[in-house]
Parts: structure tokens; sequence; C-alpha cells
């Protein structure tokens, strides 16, 4: 497993992460701050929601990450998972810090 989905799965333990779109769209609503991981099979309805909920604010980030529902969610103890959110602060730090370098190295980069 990639250090940041064990990352991901240590912030859910310290209840810094916000699971499945529902949730997360009702957080975007009430001023959520922090990253929003999108899976790589997240529905095109659901995607273009996020996307749109997530312009209200300029603490938002959103991450396309090149895993599963079910590898997500696997992070996370579950069964599946679409989308992650984590909260502002050192942990989601880390977390993007690092899904960014990870992209950066596929990339060639």
């Amino acid at each position: 497993m990639n250090y940041y989905l064990r990352m991901m799965g240590l912030a859910r333990r310290a209840n810094e992460v916000i699971l499945g779109i529902d949730r997360i769209e009702t957080a975007l609503k009430k001023n959520f701050r922090g990253t929003i991981f999108l899976s790589n099979d997240l529905s095109a309805s659901s995607r273009k929601k996020i996307i749109e909920l997530s312009k209200i604010s300029d603490k938002i980030q959103l991450r396309e990450l090149p895993h599963s529902r079910e590898e997500l969610g696997a992070s996370q103890g579950l069964k599946s998972c679409a989308a992650i959110a984590v909260k502002e602060g050192t942990l989601e730090d880390t977390i993007r810090n690092a899904v960014d370098k990870a992209a950066l190295s596929e990339e060639g980069g």
C-alpha cells in the first residue's frame, strides 16, 4: 500500500477524514477546509458535483488518485470509498505532498 494511503488510514484514526460523496458534499456546504482525494473510478456526475462545490473556497484542494474505490476503501478499513476528504492540518499537508510527489515521479519529474 502506498505511503499516502497508509497516512489516510492514520488520518481516519485521528478523526481527520470525511468519507463518501454525500458527507463530503455536506461538509463543503458547511465551510470545509482541506483536501479532497478522488478515486479514479468516481462517477462523472459525482466528480462534477464535488469539483463545482470545491470552487466556493480557496481553502479546498482536489487531488485525483490513481486508485480505485476498493483501494481507497481498503486504506480506511472499508470495502469501498469513492472519495476521502482530509481536514486541514499537518496530516492533510503530509498526505497531499506525498500524493503530489508520487504524481511527479510517475510523470518522470
